[in-house]
């Protein structure tokens, strides 16, 4: 598959060097205007230059090393999203899709965030958790609505007083309130935005009133903020699955396992409301209470065909006599004789809720000491269904026969070029006859995790003159209660399979009625497929592979909806029933208890200097921290009626090999319960740090910052849960005892980071700074195979059990940020509007393991040991590009973003092998007129150019940094019409 990355790369280079380019030129003639005596003409701050100053201001002045986007206009944040604005930060990557470990499904607003190579990133709202239900830990930033905030910070090296949790960095979510204007404001904005594959229009609209009054018990302050926000996605995929490898040696040749294409149609209405109020009785005294309330509801409809090798149709001797390959001995086109098409539609509907009410008060003791408290409930709940129908299509109208090759259809597939292309040269698939039910999968959660939380701080100010400023102290407590329920993914079987029949009369095809016994003929069932033309596939950059039918979308929305018009086809008297919470057992629900009980000190310095520099400043503190987690979790196995035959000694089969089978016969005559495993499991995290700051001119500073920080392990990995398997074999009656479970005793992974930065201010709007970062990681959690022994019926069996642990291996992620913005001020006229933004970010690491997402599932405990793999979801090499224009009421941007390579997963869903994502740019562009100082209209593009994502798959392990094509993805250009109003 040949990639036009080089292009877009090569795009990317150049608006790079455009920037170093005229930063070359710009630097010595503003440092020049700064420094000389000739006049600067006053320049009118607003929009991006307002967004620009006021992000530099609190980077330039924090005390720590930290990173800032503000918002342009009220309710504005520079980019559609808090994930896709903080991307443009230097040492910020954001993950594209939906699920690392299911990377065909892309997101509207980007998902996951990445910050300097690590995904361990804590999130905040002013300074308080905020969490998502599905995992207890960080929140998933496309559940937030940018509207609601007046910026975003990101410290990438934290204090003492800063809440632990974070090794990436932490995220925090500044939202308005009333004093912070001043006098009332009322401000709204209006979009509506168009997808250009979707071919629909999402509107969204927000809008605040704040205001302050002067009243009989002191200064009284009200926010209130409504968002209602409607987006889309379309997404376009054609992909494949891990290569098989047919020959050997130099005729080895390496043929996709399934080929294949879809639609995903997602849209999600998101709804948040904020509330504030602030009371300041004197000036010793400000009381202020927030609260803040969200809920995400994202809809997804998935079209789903392939091609699959379910009798070695596409390693068939017919087929591969057409077939070419490139030099690596890979399939790169050909035509596949008897492909068997499976077609399914899914449905997928998630509602995610989350609310935060939060209670501060300050006090200003007197002119030395201040004291504040703080109270916090949050909750955070998440509900998701999938459902999947799926088809399969027979020329030949089979009852309980399997299908043959022959009655399958013909495809050609080419995948040299920008994009593959299939071609269907079986004509009769728009045949509504030709397919019949095949089976059905339903997955449902209930997660949900709330915390209560206190905290009280203190600050007392020394006298002026001395180099000790002042000493900051205080204490928090929390208690987290956090369940998830979750099901298997449950596939059953409907009324055949390419395969045969699994009894009864066998197929039921779409245009028939079904019905068997007692169960009647459902005379719904004809109407309840549809025929998808696959209109626009890949914005007309491909042919349409084909007309295929499909379960309709209505039929999917329901699981038992589905089964009431479905059990008319289920003639072999069993197969798929929906799964429903009541079911889940204790395998799939996970109850913990956190608590924690912090308490800090911070010593602020600082003094002047003579003879070099100005002046230097900063922290050193200590924060030590307390961890206690209860989980309730069992060892369990299930009986076995039908362990096997009696055992005999006979040759290779020894009397000892026989007596350790019948032990087993023994262990699993009845299920093994009331096995506990779990309890509380205390630990204590002492994380000193240090920032200092030196000041070498009022335009030049210097940073050094050193601190430990932790990340606690997933709520997930907690889980007490273990199954055991006694892995008998009948033939040689031979033992494999295994098992599968969390580990409720897991400690923190722990890291001690440095930063190095220069940091040149050299207008309000302008800076060049460089930080040079490290980080030694250790306690890293992967899984591991230890010997646990249970007993059962008086039978001990010693079991090998899979369970996380904290290892001993080490790690260490290095690397340098470079970032570049200016406005023009010094050029004439028109061309004086004109700015560069730019940054570039280097990463490199050694060492380290890859986390595994499910200890239950094999291929992610043995891909997670591969050998060479570099640390999920790090690129090494990212930068951004932005040309933008501030003038005459003109804000306009041209904003580019790229990153390199990287590893999704070491075990993708379904392929079960490591997966890549290729080098990826984007172009994203804006321009508003204000048609007044207070009503502006503008359009907002993203996606400008409908890059195509590529994926790659490492289909041998033993060799997986050599990889192969696996897909091609291309989604909406979203450009959105945008009306902006304050007053």
């Amino acid at each position: 598959m040949k990639q036009s990355k080089f292009a877009r790369l090569s795009a990317g280079v150049s608006v790079m060097a455009l920037g170093v380019a005229v930063m070359g030129f710009a630097l010595p003639a503003v440092a020049q205007t700064i420094t000389g005596e000739a006049d600067v003409t006053e320049v009118i701050v607003t929009g991006q230059r307002a967004q620009i100053k006021t992000a530099q201001k609190l980077k330039k002045d924090a005390e720590v090393v930290v990173d800032s986007v503000t918002a342009v206009d009220i309710g504005a944040l520079p980019d559609r999203s808090v994930a896709e604005a903080l991307q443009r930060i230097s040492g910020i990557q954001i993950q594209r899709t939906s699920a690392a470990r299911d990377p065909i499904r892309m997101t509207a607003e980007g998902g996951g965030v990445v910050i300097r190579g690590l995904t361990w990133v804590r999130s905040e709202t002013n300074g308080r958790d905020i969490f998502s239900a599905a995992n207890g830990r960080s929140l998933s930033f496309e559940d937030v609505s940018a509207d609601l905030l007046a910026g975003v910070d990101v410290y990438k090296n934290p204090s003492a007083d800063m809440i632990e949790g974070g090794i990436g960095g932490t995220v925090n979510l500044r939202t308005r309130q009333p004093f912070d204007s001043r006098g009332r404001v009322l401000a709204g904005t209006f979009d509506s935005t168009y997808g250009d594959l979707q071919e629909k229009r999402q509107n969204s609209i927000s809008v605040l009133y704040s205001d302050r009054w002067k009243t009989s018990i002191g200064e009284v302050g009200l926010l209130i903020n409504y968002s209602n926000a409607d987006s889309g996605n379309e997404t376009h995929v054609i992909g494949v699955d891990r290569y098989n490898q047919v020959g050997s040696g130099a005729s080895a040749r390496y043929i996709p396992n399934s080929l294949g294409w879809r639609i995903i149609d997602w849209e999600q209405n998101r709804q948040a409301g904020a509330i504030a109020l602030q009371w300041r009785p004197n000036d010793a005294l400000e009381f202020s209470l927030q609260a803040f309330k969200s809920k995400a509801t994202p809809k997804n409809v998935e079209y789903n065909t392939g091609f699959y090798n379910d009798t070695g149709e596409l390693t068939s001797a017919q087929s591969m006599a057409t077939y070419k390959y490139n030099s690596q001995g890979e399939f790169i086109s050909g035509t596949v004789y008897g492909a068997g098409i499976t077609a399914n539609t899914r449905y997928g509907d998630d509602v995610k809720e989350t609310e935060d009410v939060s209670l501060n008060a300050r006090w200003y003791v007197n002119d030395k000491l201040t004291l504040t408290g703080d109270l916090q409930y949050v909750k955070s709940t998440a509900d998701i269904l999938s459902n999947t129908a799926f088809i399969q299509y027979c020329a030949k109208r089979v009852t309980t026969d399997a299908c043959a090759s022959s009655d399958k259809t013909v495809v050609s597939i080419d995948m040299n070029g920008e994009l593959p292309t299939i071609r269907m040269l079986t004509s009769d698939t728009a045949n509504k006859s030709n397919y019949y039910w095949a089976a059905a999968m339903d997955h449902v959660e209930k997660n949900e995790a709330k915390q209560y939380s206190a905290r009280i701080d203190g600050q007392y100010e020394f006298d002026d003159n001395g180099w000790l400023k002042s000493f900051k102290f205080g204490a928090r407590a929390t208690d987290r209660d956090y369940q998830t329920r979750q099901s298997t993914w449950n596939w059953g079987y409907l009324s055949h399979q390419y395969w045969g029949s699994g009894g009864g009369t066998g197929a039921v095809y779409l245009d028939q009625t079904g019905g068997f016994g007692s169960v009647p003929a459902n005379p719904r069932l004809p109407g309840l497929s549809e025929l998808v033309t696959f209109d626009g596939f890949m914005g007309g950059q491909t042919p349409v592979p084909g007309n295929i039918w499909f379960p309709s979308a209505d039929l999917v929305k329901s699981p038992q909806g589905m089964y009431n018009e479905l059990h008319a086809v289920q003639n072999a008297g069993w197969g798929w029933a929906p799964i429903s919470l009541d079911a889940i057992g204790p395998e799939g629900i996970n109850n913990q208890s956190e608590k924690t009980t912090a308490a800090y000190g911070l010593l602020r310095m600082g003094g002047d200097l003579s003879g070099f520099g100005q002046s230097w400043d900063g922290n050193i503190g200590v924060r030590v921290v307390k961890t206690e987690v209860e989980t309730a979790g069992a060892v369990v196995s299930a009986a076995d009626a039908n362990f096997g035959p009696a055992c005999l000694p006979s040759g290779a089969v020894t009397a000892e090999r026989c007596a350790a089978f019948e032990n087993a016969r023994r262990f699993k005559a009845t299920a093994l319960s009331g096995v506990a495993f779990g309890g509380t499991n205390e630990y204590t995290d002492v994380m000193p740090s240090l920032n200092l700051r030196f000041k070498y001119s009022p335009e030049l500073q210097f940073r050094f910052a050193a601190s430990k920080a932790i990340v606690r392990p997933d709520m997930s990995w907690l889980s007490g849960y273990t199954t055991l398997s006694t892995g008998q074999s009948t033939g040689d009656f031979t033992l494999n005892p295994t098992g599968q479970g969390g580990n409720p005793f897991l400690k923190p992974v722990e890291a001690n980071q440095y930063d190095l930065t220069a940091e040149w201010y050299f207008a309000p709007t302008s800076s060049l700074t460089l930080a040079l970062f490290k980080k030694d990681l250790s306690n890293y959690i992967y899984v591991q195979s230890t010997p646990e022994t249970y007993t059962n019926n008086g039978a001990s069996m010693t079991f090998n059990v899979n369970r996380y642990v904290n290892g001993s291996e080490k790690g260490e992620v290095s690397g340098f940020e470079i970032a570049y913005n200016q406005f023009y001020d010094f050029l004439p006229g028109f061309w004086s509007g004109f700015g560069i933004q730019a940054n570039y970010t280097r990463i490199d690491s050694s060492g380290g393991r890859n986390p595994v997402a499910s200890v239950t599932d094999g291929n992610q405990v043995t891909n997670a040991s591969i050998s060479g793999l570099p640390l999920e979801g790090m690129s090494p090499d990212s930068y951004n590009f932005a040309l933008l224009y501030e003038k005459y009421g003109i804000s306009a941007r041209m904003a580019y973003n790229w990153r390199s390579e990287y590893l999704y997963t070491t075990s993708a869903a379904n392929v079960n092998r490591p997966m890549w994502a290729g080098d990826y740019g984007q172009w994203d562009g804006s321009v508003f007129y204000s048609l007044t100082p207070k009503v502006k209209v503008g359009l907002q593009a993203t996606n400008i150019g409908r890059d195509i994502a590529y994926t790659r798959v490492s289909s041998d392990v033993a060799k997986p940094l050599e990889t192969q094509y696996y897909s091609a993805t291309k989604t909406d250009r979203r450009v959105a019409l945008i009306l902006r109003a304050s007053f």
